[in-house]
């Protein structure tokens, strides 16, 4: 049983990673 939060909070926590690689290659590609 998922309660609606624990979606929500799943769904955050994919994008927080996902904004993360996002920005790591980004800085790694500066360099």
């Amino acid at each position: 049983m998922h309660t609606t939060a624990e979606l929500i909070g799943a769904a955050a926590a994919l994008l927080g990673l996902g904004i993360l690689t996002l920005v790591s290659l980004r800085s790694i590609s500066r360099r």
